[in-house]
Parts: structure tokens; C-alpha cells; sequence
């Protein structure tokens, strides 16, 4: 059916069909899910509630609710018993039967448990995994995942798969995120709003007030989801006593050292980066208390003095002997690798260690007692490496750290605990903290890793950037005066490092901040650009493998778009401006070109593409705002997908 673009007349329209369809009756009948789940509030918000408003505050329709399990209410949906139903899968049986809405979130499938540990596949080794009866696609994918993985499992096919949370069980994310302990088996499905096909005049309403209203509150409601669940689980492990203590608490104090590589403190944007903020942070998310950073820039003495006179709450230290002896510590939340750090050509066999740290203790494993050379902070330790004084450092290494790895080969020797030391007063913080680690699990601890790997990556590599820099200005103020033809090589090779991602070749956020400013009067397309499945190539195959498929991108990109309207902004985003008429067939080109790509498919990539035709009275950015959100809409159909952002 097509619709008039004067929205009175679309609503006058709508309200005419819908009083000769319910002239009879006038009642819709909607199905609502009998799930716990479903119902949960997160800030007053629920699946089921959203679902409720679409049909009765955005469609004004008068809703009778019909309870039911889902297989009861989509055979009722099917039979047109009821209009429409919240929550349905996306696949081409039930596209030929039902008429589904545009995705409102894609759901994952994962392994998870509420009591056995889940760490990888090799624990479901000869294992029973439950999953529900006749649940094809879900059981398929679960026998890929372990034939990929050679694990040999019992799967177990049940009714009600409630019955076996506390074992290992397979459900979508939607549930299996109230587990801990899961791991991730597949991509699932993008989950839509059905309609039965006698309602088809409805879809296009719904879609919009989707797209108008609901598609946030639903993103966002998820986005919670695993923090509400973790904090359910911390406040039911509290006493009464404990409870109590956390009401009267404003804030929590700690700090950390600022130049490690497990915290680095950026002073200009006043944050820490690195393992050790990303576990503060997510402590504090569970407790739901903040946690203030005190005393940032100060030397690492000057805090464990103000902690020792009780003045900062608690402190991340490692445990030794000297240590327990004035604090009492929580349980780890993580464990980090050491490593013998040796300078490849140095002949000296000292070592280099903190004073009265991990390092100290485990270099008495090692070395004899005249090699071990003890220093009052990192900054000195790193220096003397650096400077050649030592041969060997012990240390939390992180390989991106400062310009050490072109230097040097590392070799790990030993996991230590990350523990939170307190004063020996603050014995309930201290049991509080142990409730929140307890809830924070394997899957918590992956992301963290991998997001601070990345992070502390783009840090690093940017002070490594600057130094480049500095040394390239150098290079052009002492040549100058003789070499003018040399000065001007240098001046160019210094501004395409400025402008340039070094990677792609492509123009950086700086050039497109610069393009945004001369053309905000253009009128044109404006598309983003995001890869699906390539933070899974980062964790499978290494960063290299990365590079690999960005520059594969960059090259593709370029074979369709000019250099000059291409931008890579960040990660695997880009952005793009486009002047002529013949945009879908360019995107089509460009699709094209991904899915004939051997680096492309080898490492199971594909783009989810956003677009929006700019009017010439509108920003650039307001206008990349909108092909943003239209790319978000294009990721969750799955695979190589176009969208355009609709009013």
C-alpha cells in the first residue's frame, strides 16, 4: 500500500482502515509474553511496556492483552487470533508467514550457567547442555560451535529449561545474561515485532514510531541489562549491617599510580586508563556508589602514606607478607601476567624491581640477592631499563608500553592476583568488595581486557606519534638553513601524518572536522561506514590480522569514492560524502567488492552501511547523526547492509 507524504492525510488514512477493520469489536488483541523477564523494569522501563505503549499510546488502538507462553502466542499469531505479538526471531519461515517489523535488537546465543564455571569450551567437555525441545536453529548452531571446538557434549532437549539454570544450558542473550558464567555461541537472529498479515496497513506505523521513539529505550534498556542482574546479585549476598553502611556512604575514596602500565593517568583529560580503573569502575557500577580518584599526579609514596593515615579508602597493591601484616585485602578480581623484560644487547645482569612490591618478592625466585636492584616508583624503574642501568626489569608489562618494545624480548614468568588493600578498620568495605568481585565474571573480565588493550594501544601509539613528530621538526629546524629542498619533504611527510591515517592512507578526523567546516551549505549524501565482526578478528587473530582487513577496506573504498570525501574517524568507522546522483550503485559496487574479497571473507566481514540525503540547509554533523543511526538500524539485519535514515 502506498502512502500520501502529507502526514494529516496518513492519519486520517490510519484512523478510516482502523475503524472499518474494529467496527465489529474495536479491540486489538495484542500477545504479551508471560516471562519474568520480560516484565523486569530497568528505570521503570520493560520489554513488555514498550510493546504495550507502541500499540497503545503511539497507535491509539484498544489493546486486549493475551497471555502466554511464546510458542502458545506466535501459533495464536499465526491463526490471527491475535494482531500481533512482541519478541519474534527473524527467519524466512516466519517471514512467509507473519509480517515482521524492522529489528528492535539482534540477539546473541550463548552457553551460560548460574552455578558451574564457564571459562571456555574445554569445560563443557563431555558436559550436558540442556536446550529447549524442537528449538532447530539454536541446536544447530550449538552443534557447529562445538564441532569448530572439538568438544565433546551430551545436548539434552527439555521443556522448560528454568529447571536446569544451576547446569549448563543454552538460551538467547536476553536470558542467558542473568548468568555470570556463559560463553558466546553465535549470532542468533534480529528479533522484530510480529504482525499477522491481515494487519498489514499497520507495519509502516509501527516501524516509524520505532524509529521515532522506542529504538533507544529498547537499546538502552539492554545495555543495562547485564549491570541490573549484577547488582540484583550483589544486593541479595549484603547483610542488613552492610546495607546500612553503603546507605550512609556518599562516595568511596582510592587512588592509583599514574604511570604503570596497568593505570596511566592522562592529566589533561583528568581519567586513568588501564586494567586497574576499568576494574574500579566496574566495582563501583555494582556497588552503585562512586569512586573518587584523589591526589591524581602525586607520587606514589605521598598516596600509600595518606592511605596508611587512613585518609583514601582503599588501594590497589599486590599482596606480600610485609604487606598483610598492616592491611587486610580483598579477594582478586583478576589475575595479570608478569614478565622478565631483557634488553636484547645489554650484557648486564641486574634487575630492576619495585620496592616492597610483587616484583621484589618474585625476583628472589630468580635472581641472586646482589643482582636485584630496588626502586621507589615505576617511573625510575622504566628509566633506568630505558637508560641501559639495568638488564632486566620484572613488571606488569604491557607490550604497547612506552618505546620499550622496540628494545627488548619479554618472557612471562608468573600470574598475580590484582587485590584491593584496606585498613584493618574498614573490614566491612572490605567484605563488600568481596560480594561485588564475586559477582563480576568471566565474560566481565574479556571485555575489560579487551577494551583496555585497545585503549591503552591508542594511547600509547599516540605518544609514540608525538614523539615522531617532535623528532621530524627537529629534523626541518637543523636543516633549514642548507637543504630547503629538504625541509619542504619533511614539512609534507610531517602534515600527511597529521592528516592522514597511517593505515589506510585515508584522511583522519582532523580533515574531516576541517571538510565539515567548508561545506556545511553542500547538499549530498553523507554515509557511515561500520565493520561487522571485526572486533571477533582482533581476539581471534591478533591486531595484525586487523590492520589487515582495514587496509583491505581502505583500498575497496577507494576503488569506489574519492580519496578526497573518504574518512576514516576511528577503529573500523568511516565516513563518507557523495555529490553525485548514482549512490546506490556505487554502494551496491562497494558491497560488491566486500563480498568478492578474499581478506574480507576470510576473516567473516561485512559492513553495515547508514545513509542520509543532506539538505542544503542542514549541519554535516547533524547530518552524519542521522546516517549513524540509520547504520545502527543497517547492523541489526546481519551481513552486508544498506540503509537509509528515513524522517
Amino acid at each position: 500500500m502506498k502512502f500520501f507524504k502529507n502526514k494529516s492525510i496518513k492519519l486520517l488514512l490510519f484512523l478510516l482502515i482502523a475503524t472499518t477493520i474494529f467496527s465489529n469489536d474495536n479491540t486489538f488483541y495484542l500477545g504479551i509474553q508471560s516471562y519474568p523477564e520480560t516484565e523486569m523494569e530497568i528505570d521503570g522501563v520493560s520489554i513488555n511496556n514498550i510493546i504495550r505503549d507502541i500499540f497503545k499510546n503511539e497507535l491509539k488502538l484498544n489493546v486486549k492483552e493475551v497471555h502466554g507462553t511464546w510458542r502458545d502466542s506466535y501459533n495464536q499469531l499465526e491463526d490471527g487470533t491475535i494482531g500481533a505479538l512482541g519478541l519474534v526471531t527473524k527467519d524466512s519461515i516466519r517471514k512467509d508467514n507473519i509480517l515482521l517489523s524492522k529489528p528492535i535488537f539482534s540477539e546473541n546465543l550463548y552457553i551460560a550457567s548460574d552455578k558451574k564455571l564457564l571459562k571456555s569450551p574445554y569445560d563443557l567437555m563431555n558436559q550436558t547442555i540442556y536446550a529447549y525441545k524442537d528449538d532447530e536453529m539454536p541446536i544447530k548452531y550449538l552443534k557447529e560451535y562445538l564441532e569448530q571446538n572439538n568438544i565433546t557434549a551430551n545436548i539434552v532437549e527439555v521443556e522448560n529449561i528454568d529447571d536446569y539454570k544451576n547446569d549448563f544450558y543454552l538460551d538467547s542473550e536476553f536470558i542467558a545474561v542473568k548468568s555470570q558464567n556463559r560463553l558466546l555461541v553465535s549470532f542468533l537472529a534480529p528479533v522484530c515485532i510480529g504482525v499477522n498479515k491481515k494487519y498489514d496497513y499497520l507495519l509502516p506505523y509501527i516501524n516509524n514510531a520505532l524509529n521515532k521513539k522506542y529504538s533507544k529505550k529498547i537499546s538502552t534498556y539492554f545495555k543495562n541489562l547485564p549491570l541490573y542482574h549484577q547488582r540484583e546479585r550483589f544486593q541479595n549476598s549484603l547483610t542488613k549491617e552492610e546495607k546500612e553502611f553503603l546507605a550512609q556512604k556518599k562516595f568511596i575514596t582510592t587512588s592509583l599510580e599514574d604511570d604503570i602500565s596497568l593505570s596511566i593517568y592522562i592529566k589533561n583529560q583528568d581519567k586513568f586508563i588501564g586494567i586497574l580503573p576499568q576494574y574500579v569502575n566496574k566495582l563501583a557500577s555494582i556497588i552503585n556508589i562512586p569512586i573518587k580518584y584523589i591526589y591524581n599526579g602525586k607520587e606514589w609514596l605521598y598516596i600509600q602514606e595518606k592511605f596508611k593515615q587512613e585518609n583514601i579508602d582503599f588501594l590497589t597493591l599486590s599482596t606480600t607478607a610485609r604487606r598483610k601484616s598492616s592491611y587486610i585485602f580483598s579477594e582478586a578480581i583478576d589475575f595479570i601476567p608478569m614478565h622478565l623484560l631483557n634488553h636484547v644487547d645489554s650484557g648486564d645482569y641486574n634487575v630492576g624491581v619495585l620496592k616492597d612490591g610483587k616484583s621484589q618478592d618474585i625476583g628472589k625466585d630468580f635472581f641472586p640477592e646482589e643482582d636485584i636492584r630496588v626502586y621507589n616508583s615505576t617511573t625510575e624503574l622504566f628509566n633506568a631499563f630505558k637508560k641501559d642501568e639495568i638488564g632486566y626489569i620484572i613488571s606488569p608489562y604491557n607490550i604497547y608500553d612506552r618505546d620499550c618494545h622496540k628494545q627488548h624480548k619479554d618472557i612471562k614468568i608468573k600470574d598475580i592476583p590484582v587485590n584491593f588493600a584496606f585498613s584493618k578498620n574498614q573490614e566491612m568495605l572490605r567484605n563488600i568488595f568481596n560480594k561485588a568481585i564475586a559477582v563480576v565474571g568471566d565474560f566481565d573480565r574479556n571485555e575489560i581486557r579487551n577494551f583496555v588493550e585497545t585503549d591503552q594501544k591508542e594511547y600509547v601509539m599516540g605518544l609514540i606519534e608525538e614523539a615522531e613528530h617532535k623528532k621530524k621538526i627537529w629534523y626541518i629546524f637543523t636543516l633549514v638553513f642548507g637543504l630547503l629542498i629538504c625541509k619542504i619533504v619533511f614539512q609534507r611527510k610531517l602534515t600527511k601524518a597529521l592528516t592522514h591515517d597511517q593505515l589506510t592512507k585515508l584522511p583522519n578526523r582532523y580533515l574531516f572536522n576541517e571538510f565539515c567546516k567548508k561545506n556545511d551549505n553542500t547538499k549530498g549524501a553523507v554515509i557511515v561506514i561500520d565493520l561487522d565482526n571485526f572486533k571477533k578478528t582482533n581476539d581471534n587473530y591478533g591486531h595484525s590480522k586487523g590492520d589487515l582487513v582495514l587496509s583491505e577496506v581502505g583500498k575497496l573504498l577507494l576503488e569506489v569514492f574519492s580519496k578526497e570525501h573518504t574518512f576514516r574517524i576511528s577503529g573500523d568507522e568511516f565516513y563518507l560524502f557523495y555529490e553525485n546522483r548514482d549512490l546506490l550503485e556505487r554502494l551496491e559496487k562497494l558491497v560488491t567488492l566486500g563480498k568478492n574479497s578474499t581478506i574480507i571473507n576470510q576473516y567473516n566481514i561485512s559492513f553495515s552501511i547508514g545513509y542520509y540525503i543532506k539538505n542544503i540547509d542542514e549541519t554535516l554533523e547533524l547530518a552524519f547523526e542521522k546516517a549513524d543511526i540509520a547504520m545502527y538500524d543497517a547492523k541489526k539485519l546481519n551481513g552486508f547492509s544498506i540503509m537509509e535514515y528515513k524522517k
